[in-house]
């Protein structure tokens, strides 16, 4: 005989009486779905039947590398020490510390478009902490001779990529395609020298160039 619904139970609290709410059918078969999904997750992930989070990166790698075997062949190994390069991968610059990106385009480096359209991206993204004209408020100053995360437009890529997150520097690899990282890149290469007003005091390595 099925369970009537509100069926009222022999308590009674100083008058209070408690019934018996069913719960209802589609919540007690979503928990019992996840029960059961439980039961397939854990050994599959767990006993090693699934594929890894590392795993699943190489896979991805692999088909990347079919796709575009260029950029792909220069991304850092998962399993690679924090820092490491990437066979046959450049070193970056003296006092660089991040692994190379493998999107820097030299040849913006100069070019009078991407200049300009990378001026653009600086004064809505870098300006608050760079100044307007480089000069550096919060972060380095970008006009002179000194780099903490080296000078070469590689470096200066990396660092825009990857971020500096222990000075407060974001990671502008989700916020900023490869295109507009180069030309902020191009923009910042080329006010170098420019002397602009109130410059904030030096900081990192001295470079020649």
């Amino acid at each position: 005989m099925a369970q009537e619904r509100d069926e009222l139970l022999d308590h009674d609290y100083d008058g209070i009486k408690e019934y018996d709410n069913p719960l209802p059918g589609w919540w007690l078969w979503l928990f019992y779905g996840t029960i059961l999904f439980s039961l397939i997750y854990l050994p599959y992930y767990l006993l090693g039947m699934g594929l890894s989070s590392a795993e699943m990166y190489e896979q991805e790698m692999a088909m990347a590398r079919q796709m575009h075997p260029q950029t792909a062949a220069m991304a850092p190994s998962p399993a690679a020490p924090a820092g490491a390069m990437a066979p046959g991968m450049p070193m970056a610059g003296h006092g660089a510390e991040h692994t190379d990106s493998g999107i820097a385009d030299a040849a913006m480096v100069g070019n009078a478009e991407a200049i300009a359209a990378g001026r653009t991206i600086f004064l809505t993204s870098c300006m608050p902490c760079h100044g307007d004209k480089g000069q550096g408020i919060i972060g380095p100053n970008l006009t002179d001779k000194y780099w903490l995360h080296g000078n070469r437009y590689n470096d200066i890529v990396n660092t825009i990529v990857n971020g500096v997150p222990d000075k407060g520097m974001i990671a502008w690899k989700t916020a900023l395609n490869p295109q507009k990282i180069n030309q902020v890149s191009a923009y910042v290469m080329s006010i170098r020298g420019t002397n602009p007003p109130n410059p904030k005091p030096p900081q990192g390595q001295e470079y020649s160039e």
